[in-house]
Formats: C-alpha cells, structure tokens, sequence
C-alpha cells in the first residue's frame, strides 16, 4: 500500500527514454497510486488527465530520465513530473488564460488548458537541481457538490 505522511512523498514510477509503452503504464500507475492514497474516485478521473498531459508535455519537449511523484500538502497532494532538461517553458497567454473558448484554442496547447481548468490555475514549472526541471500541479481532494 502507498502511503504519503504529512510532508511526505511518493515516487509514482521512474523510466528513461528508453521504457516501452510509457502511456499506458503511466495512466494505470497514476490511478493505482491515487486510488492507494484513497483520493475521491471523483477527483481521480480528472486528476489523471491533468496529470497524464503535464506528463506528455515532458515526454515530448525534454528528455528522460524522468520521475513522477505525489507529495502531501495538508489535504491535498501535489504532482510532480521532472525531466532532464532545464529550460522551463515559455507560456504563452493562450495556455494560461481561462477566458478563451475552445473554439478558440489552437492546435497546440490544449493539454495545459486541461492543467489549468482541472487545478483553478495551481500549476506551474521549476528548476530542479541542474539540469532538470519539475512541472508540477496542485490535486485538490476535496469534492464540490
């Protein structure tokens, strides 16, 4: 069972550039981790969504090795997914702002719309250390409504 004290974290799972059939593997590791640490099944569907896009962001700007982790922040959790490149992301108003449509939206971007709207703009990016950064995403388990 994965337990998380308070100020504790969890390494969800470690693979290089190298691992074979990294998506599906990441989405069952994220619903089993959440699931484990008895986050409301509905928070989870959205929390792997949001989780899986911050992710695939990683998997096609940087390069691995890469970690995902969950660390406890009084009620909530935060995600994280750190890559071996340090330039962090330029952000463009698109991605950030709540106010477009969808019909709006371009091409490229839409994931991190996903982030925004699943996290009420608690996300961001860091550096971590040299020569890596984090993404990372605030998971609230409280359920409204």
């Amino acid at each position: 069972m994965t337990q998380v004290g308070d100020g504790g974290r969890v390494v969800i799972w470690r693979w290089s550039d190298r691992s074979c059939h990294v998506a599906p593997r990441i989405r069952v590791a994220l619903r089993c981790t959440f699931r484990e640490l008895r986050i409301p099944d509905k928070v989870i569907e959205d929390a792997v969504m949001a989780a899986w896009e911050l992710t695939a962001n990683s998997l096609e700007h940087a390069r691995g090795p890469y970690e995902m982790r969950l660390l406890r922040e009084g009620p909530s959790f935060v995600f994280e997914i750190e890559d071996s490149d340090p330039r962090l992301p330029v952000m463009q108003s698109s991605c950030t702002s709540r106010a477009n449509s969808s019909a709006e939206l371009t091409e490229r971007g839409r994931g991190l719309q996903i982030v925004d709207a699943f996290t009420r703009g608690r996300w961001g990016f860091r550096p971590s250390g040299s020569e890596k950064k984090i993404a990372w995403m605030a998971i609230s388990v409280t359920v409204d409504g």
